[in-house]
């Protein structure tokens, strides 16, 4: 795979200090931790090693990378292995894109305990859903779903406000009706059909 004309780190390492300088007191020690990661990742500064040829006196220096798993040189392929086994996992049916999103009291809280509060947001969102759906007087069934936690915003930004955002992925079907109706009196639940980018049902 080509090289592309410009990475992130090309962008981080022209700009990056001036950032810095400028948003001084606003970035986290996770965020700062990063930039420095992708900056310096397949550079010298983390080392490497060379590969000599016994029959000729060529020389490759490979230089060592980050690992950082927000990297895109390092997990654009980890990324795209990762979505194509999800769209393995789907079933030749249209589907139903369900967002539920966490209210702004509990920001704080869930920044600060990721594993904990993220763990309860998986399991009321899908005990939700399969309660909803078994129940005979909307759907009757057990239904499956893909859930994924959405912390980072198109522009790259971290969910700060308003919401942590839990995305799932249902069989579209008779629980559309039903979904609709719950986010037309639900602040914190938004419904769309994943094949029509930014419709919704609010």
């Amino acid at each position: 795979m080509p090289r592309p004309k410009l990475e992130v780190a090309d962008i981080f390492r022209a700009h990056g200090p001036a950032y810095r300088h400028e948003h001084a007191g606003h970035l986290n020690l996770p965020q700062l931790k990063v930039m420095s990661a992708v900056e310096n990742c397949r550079t010298a500064a983390l080392g490497g090693h060379v590969a000599a040829y016994t029959k000729c006196d060529h020389q490759h220096i490979a230089y060592n990378s980050c690992r950082n798993r927000h990297c895109p040189k390092c997990q654009g392929a980890a990324a795209q292995d990762w979505i194509q086994a999800r769209m393995d996992d789907l079933l030749p049916v249209q589907y139903f894109h369900v967002v539920f999103t966490l209210p702004a009291q509990i920001i704080d809280i869930g920044y600060q305990n990721k594993e904990t509060v993220y763990g309860l947001l998986f399991k009321a969102t899908a005990q939700t859903l399969l309660t909803i759906a078994a129940d005979p007087k909307h759907l009757g069934a057990k239904i499956g779903m893909t859930s994924v936690l959405h912390t980072w915003g198109s522009a790259m930004t971290h969910h700060l406000l308003p919401v942590r955002v839990m995305r799932s992925m249902i069989p579209r079907g008779p629980m559309s009706t039903l979904l609709c109706r719950a986010a037309a009196c639900h602040p914190t639940v938004s419904v769309g059909s994943p094949a029509a980018k930014g419709s919704s049902c609010r």
